[in-house]
């Protein structure tokens, strides 16, 4: 097992050596010469940065020769990521006197933030803040690693998670590498819920569930035109149950609950399944679960190919994070390495686009790797590749807070990517039935926001305001919507953007906002050149109450006729990626003649076989197929391995 490195390990003065870090930098100083050379006014000095879901206060302490403590003043982080922060991050940066040094994987955005604000102490108490910022400490690798086992998964999210402890309580000896720091980092852990058919959850409900196999699976292969593999997906409906179960056991606590988006499956026919564990108790559940199965789980390691004897698959190599090789002999290996959102190379080479950010805090783990090994080792590729989008906004890479997640943290201008607004694309010409991306931005939407990135939400002052005092709900029952016939209302209830004024300023600031007296000097901030045109008919579809171009409901028509008026410049963001290596209903990844390969499965977002694009119009069903792949995958690779 990993060694996990404590907050009082580094207090006693071994941070650098529990991380497999030797104290020397990129300036060629040690911690203990750059403290040396190091020249401050002793005191103790405060600063800010914004990390991933709120502003991050440090208080700093130096003497005349180093940083002696960082206090962490306040901060509305994610706690069970955070904590890694100060266990790990903090002691070491002080250890070494070192800025550069990584970020805690997992807990990126957090990392950088304090990184960021120490920094700014740093100059505030008289030394040199870049200099500080470059300073790192090198790797150094352990001795080579090696390991028997009968199967080798990579990847401990929702699908690598659910095969593991599946696989390890049938008997079967797991090993398991994860790039992330613990399973705090990981996607899987923090969604939403699975969606599934006659699991105990609905059994138990009052008056039971009436949701069937059969009606579900017709919906979703007529929704894709039967692209995925019909078999697979029948599969997976069939076993849902059982691994729901799965979490059940391990003291997930589920309820079925109608999804704030118009779904085909809700009430007395409802399978979305809400998880109502906080994430710090799923975090504890996740590890017990792994422990309890006998599973190994070697973090902060990235798997780096396949080993094979022609279609059989022999086991995997992997590096650690300070540069240790590992190798691992399996029977079987289950790739579920969640995707390529993390790798814009692979972005334009599966979706065509370089635009599409994390919506996780602006950063992911998953670099594709999984994928392009089986690939390598001779599996062949689906053709239907897409992505789960983020339902919060638009978003942008210059953006210090984007839309990311349900808190409204985001910086509010950037609802105007899918309030139902006018948007345009880069030519400022009409690309969509605006009011589809509101009422289902996670399916029927989110096609044409990939295709047509960067998009824009054009707004008038009159709609600024609007949304400031009353918000999108009373806005739009005002136009006729009910709570009947607008089923998304209820979701913005109460959702007041009373900080839109500081927002649009910050927005400017960052460049990815623009404001203008008119529409033709709006039109020059972004080369839209045909705005003019479409705001001048768009407002003619406002004034007749019909949309004659696409058809968008007149709720969702709203005239620009008040300046100022602005342009959100908007990126599509997602929780991931989906399509990858076609397998078959047993999750074996298929070579080109579509024979399957041997003791190779492939599960979750990295498989091509599962998903669709654009993403289900069924709530949970992304986070339902990963842990359904799983759950099978383990049970076939344990028959496989007999």
């Amino acid at each position: 097992m990993t060694h996990e490195i404590s907050r009082r390990d580094f207090l006693k003065g071994s941070a650098a050596a529990g991380l497999g870090l030797a104290a020397t930098s990129a300036l060629g100083l040690g911690g203990a010469a750059f403290a040396d050379t190091a020249k401050y006014k002793p005191g103790t000095y405060q600063a800010t940065a914004y990390g991933n879901l709120s502003y991050v206060t440090v208080e700093c302490t130096f003497s005349e020769s180093a940083l002696t403590d960082v206090k962490i003043v306040s901060n509305q982080e994610t706690p069970i990521l955070f904590s890694q922060v100060e266990d790990k991050l903090i002691p070491a940066i002080i250890e070494n006197q070192a800025g550069g040094l990584d970020a805690i994987t997992g807990a990126t955005n957090s990392s950088k933030a304090v990184k960021e604000a120490i920094a700014d102490c740093v100059a505030q108490a008289g030394g040199d803040k870049e200099a500080w910022l470059a300073k790192n400490i090198t790797a150094t690798a352990g001795a080579d690693e090696a390991y028997d086992v009968d199967i080798a998964v990579i990847g401990c999210g929702a699908a690598g998670f659910m095969a593991s402890i599946t696989a390890g309580k049938m008997g079967k000896k797991v090993l398991v590498l994860e790039k992330a720091g613990s399973v705090a980092g990981v996607n899987g852990i923090k969604v939403s819920g699975p969606f599934g058919v006659h699991s105990s959850v609905l059994e138990a409900k009052e008056g039971g569930t009436k949701l069937e196999v059969e009606e579900v699976f017709q919906h979703v292969m007529n929704y894709t035109h039967w692209t995925p593999n019909p078999s697979l997906i029948h599969r997976c409906l069939d076993e849902s149950k059982n691994a729901i179960e799965e979490l059940v056991k391990i003291g997930y606590k589920m309820q079925e609950a109608n999804f704030r988006f118009e779904t085909p499956f809700k009430g007395e026919k409802g399978g979305f399944h809400l998880i109502t564990n906080p994430l710090d108790e799923r975090v504890n559940l996740w590890e017990k679960a792994l422990a309890d199965a006998g599973v190994n789980v070697i973090y902060n390691t990235t798997a780096t190919g396949l080993l094979m004897d022609g279609d059989k698959v022999l086991g995997l190599t992997a590096r650690k994070a300070d540069g240790t090789k590992i190798t691992v002999n399996a029977k079987a290996v289950i790739v579920a390495s969640g995707g390529y959102l993390g790798n814009r190379d692979l972005q334009e080479k599966f979706l065509k686009t370089r635009k599409l950010n994390a919506a996780a805090g602006g950063n992911s783990l998953c670099t594709g790797d999984g994928i392009m090994m089986a690939a390598d080792a001779g599996a062949v590729m689906t053709k239907t590749f897409g992505y789960c989008p983020c339902e919060y906004g638009g978003t942008n890479s210059k953006a210090s807070r984007p839309a990311k997640q349900d808190k409204y943290d985001q910086n509010y201008a950037f609802k105007f990517g899918l309030y139902g607004n006018l948007l345009v694309d880069a030519e400022g010409k009409r690309f969509i039935n605006e009011g589809l991306l509101c009422d289902y931005p996670m399916s029927y939407g989110s096609e044409q926001i990939l295709l047509n990135a960067p998009w824009y939400g054009i707004v008038d002052q009159a709609y600024v305001d609007a949304m400031r005092t009353e918000g999108l709900y009373k806005y739009t029952t005002a136009k006729g919507a009910t709570e009947e016939t607008w089923f998304i209302g209820n979701y913005f209830k109460g959702r007041i953007l009373d900080k839109l004024p500081e927002d649009i300023e910050e927005g400017l600031k960052e460049g990815w906002l623009a404001k203008a007296d008119t529409i033709e000097e709006l039109a020059e901030k972004f080369g839209l050149t045909y705005l003019a045109e479409t705001v001048a008919k768009y407002n003619e579809y406002c004034d007749k109450g019909v949309d004659e171009q696409f058809g968008a409901s007149k709720w969702y028509l709203s005239k620009i006729a008040k300046g100022p008026f602005y342009a959100v410049q908007c990126e599509p963001s997602a929780w991931s990626t989906f399509g990858g290596i076609r397998t078959d209903d047993k999750l074996r990844a298929l070579k080109d003649d579509n024979t399957p390969m041997k003791g190779l499965y492939v599960v979750g977002t990295d498989n091509g076989s599962l998903y669709y694009s654009p993403y289900y119009d069924v709530a949970g069903f992304c986070y339902g197929l990963c842990i359904d792949s799983g759950y099978i995958a383990a049970h076939e690779a344990a028959e496989y391995i007999g």
